[in-house]
């Protein structure tokens, strides 16, 4: 993965350089309120979730076709005590869901995504659950917490051009934090990145207990 020019750090989580990436991500703003945040803050914020908010007719209808043909597809083609009872999901239908578009479904259309909004991200992910739990945990692990997000988020475009249109085309990613001493802690990890001398990439050194999606995943 190509670095920026100049200075390139040592990132590890407890690092200088990591704490001052992660407060330059925080919004100064708060333009999106939260009624859940607003819990762990001691206030109740029913002036949020009521009445409840109706999703834009026009998204509706989106996530309505979207999860029509998705629905199709998964009455036909996904067994889900097939699934259980081999413990991995057929090549079939990987790529069935990739043809649908599910695997870039939070991805924007210039990078070959579906481009959904969250409201209709989850109403697919709740039509998944109940067919196949398994399906929708490597499915969702893959976009909300492996490399779509922080690259949408944080990538430089020419990481997005590069990573993104793979992405949701159907190439599986995967989300690495559980180190031995370390679960759901990710500021005590121990891993750190050390660009090489080229700058052309970085050299990872540590240790990861377990990597959701890691079996199946092409990016890490």
């Amino acid at each position: 993965m190509t670095q920026p020019a100049g200075r390139h750090p040592v990132l590890g989580s407890g690092s200088p350089e990591a704490l001052e990436i992660t407060e330059a991500a925080r919004e100064s703003e708060w333009r999106y309120p939260s009624f859940v945040a607003e819990l762990f803050m001691g206030r109740l914020r029913t002036d949020l979730v009521f009445p409840y908010p109706d999703q834009d007719e026009a998204d509706r209808r989106i996530g309505d076709e979207f999860i029509a043909r998705l629905e199709a597809f998964l009455k036909t083609d996904v067994d889900p005590d097939e699934i259980d009872r081999t413990g991995e999901v057929p090549a079939a239908v990987i790529q069935g869901l990739a043809r649908l578009g599910c695997f870039g479904m939070k991805i924007p259309q210039e990078y070959s995504g579906l481009g959904l909004s969250q409201t209709n991200y989850n109403r697919v992910i709740s039509l998944l659950g109940s067919y196949c739990g398994s399906t929708t945990v490597w499915l969702s692990a893959h976009q909300s917490i492996g490399a779509p997000q922080p690259l949408m988020l944080f990538g430089t475009e020419e990481q997005k051009r590069q990573y993104l249109p793979r992405l949701a085309g159907g190439t599986i990613s995967a989300f690495a934090l559980t180190e031995p001493g370390v679960g759901s802690d990710p500021a005590n990890m121990l891993t750190t990145a050390r660009p090489t001398e080229d700058g052309e990439s970085y050299l990872l050194d540590g240790e990861k207990l377990w990597c959701t999606n890691g079996p199946v995943a092409e990016i890490v």
